[in-house]
């Protein structure tokens, strides 16, 4: 047997290590909570939380930002009493927003305008919407009851009718919908049941609940942020408690701890390399995180972004070139960072003072347009946009 020797540079590492990890263990532990959900008052609302060692607040000089970018993002709208959670374009021209208390919205301007095209009112919550086509919509939510029940309903005319409810399961509140093609389909359940948190997935276009299978994708139960990934290869990432991973668009899964020592939520991947987590907290502290990897998640880097609201989306156009938003709308903070290098750096592109939920992207021209929206204390939606040459 061979030994070899260590430098002193690698034991006064170690040794350092080690310190670092007895504090941590020492720190005393406080209920860090994400947010709550639904987020209009609810008697059946649940706390997004984990029991984890409480951290020191960020602080301006632990956490410094480059000067604000110069980006024009506008302010096209403002949905009175529509708590957006989701946004996506099928078109630069045509996109659909949904939110709490069974709402879905939709322009076919850009975002200039919108129009609300759905309202079911109570107990109905939408969370998620995939605009296939301009035409072939599925949104997708649950009932605000103790059923835990979640559902989908489908347009195929653009959102002037719709299908029924499809219930999917009666023991999760299920969340965004995701589909890369036409046949595969994936949602994740927003919290998890006793036997841990589920996902569903269809591979013949989800059309139908028979068309969905639901499996355990994450077996210590918990939550998962709004966001996750789902390339167009079927490789899936998502974050909460836990860090989890699919390589068949949600059949099977892997999951170990979550990124950052409190949790995560949001989780873009560009690529099979090029990836982002955020996450935040409104208790003890408000504030939020981002680290990146460049190599598929083998390795993450410390939080390059630690500022003074939850990031709730991430999106990047290119492996350089995104935006982390979020906010609280509990103490009135809330915006978009946006980042010029991978995510290593962070300025303040636009500050909502509103809670930042949802964004996507449509080329146009030789660049982008770029869509954010939220919800304000008002519980009143707010759409921005960014053109992007």
């Amino acid at each position: 047997m061979k030994f070899h020797r260590l430098s002193a540079f690698t034991l006064a590492l170690l040794l350092m290590l080690n310190i670092l990890a007895a504090a941590q263990d020492s720190l005393p532990l406080a209920h860090h909570v994400s947010g709550t959900v639904p987020v209009q008052a609810s008697a059946s609302a649940r706390a997004l939380s984990a029991e984890r060692p409480l951290v020191p607040p960020v602080t301006a000089a632990a956490s410094p930002l480059e000067s604000p970018a110069v980006h024009n993002w506008q302010l096209q709208a403002t949905l009175t009493g529509a708590v957006i959670h989701d946004l996506s374009f099928a078109s630069p021209s045509v996109g659909y927003a949904a939110a709490e208390l069974g709402q879905v919205w939709k322009t076919s301007d850009g975002g200039k305008t919108w129009k609300e095209i759905l309202n079911l009112g109570s107990p109905y919550y939408f969370y998620g919407v995939t605009a296939l086509t301009a035409n072939d919509v599925v949104i997708s939510g649950f009932y605000d009851s103790s059923s835990f029940e979640g559902l989908i309903r489908w347009s195929h005319d653009g959102g002037q009718t719709w299908s029924n409810d499809i219930v999917l399961t009666s023991t999760g509140w299920v969340q965004r919908v995701r589909f890369p093609n036409t046949s595969n389909g994936l949602i994740l359940d927003l919290t998890g049941g006793s036997s841990g948190n589920t996902a569903q997935y269809s591979t013949d276009g989800g059309a139908a609940a028979s068309d969905w299978t639901t499996i355990v994708d994450n077996t210590d139960g918990g939550w998962f942020g709004l966001q996750f990934s789902l390339l167009s290869n079927l490789h899936a990432r998502a974050s909460g408690i836990n860090f989890c991973s699919s390589p068949n668009a949600g059949a099977k899964w892997t999951c170990g701890p979550s990124v950052d020592s409190v949790f995560d939520g949001s989780v873009f991947f560009l690529n099979d390399s090029y990836g982002w987590v955020g996450g935040g907290e409104i208790s003890p502290n408000v504030e939020g995180w981002v680290h990146v990897t460049t190599n598929g998640g083998k390795t993450w880097t410390a939080r390059t972004l630690d500022g003074p609201w939850p990031i709730r989306q991430l999106l990047f156009l290119t492996p350089k070139t995104g935006w982390a938003a979020g906010g609280n709308i509990y103490s009135g903070v809330g915006g978009i960072y946006f980042s010029s290098n991978g995510g290593q750096t962070w300025s303040v592109d636009v500050t909502t003072n509103a809670e930042m939920d949802a964004c996507d992207k449509q080329p146009v021209n030789s660049g982008f347009r770029v869509w954010c929206a939220g919800y304000d204390s008002s519980f009143n939606g707010v759409i921005y946009a960014l053109d992007l040459k």
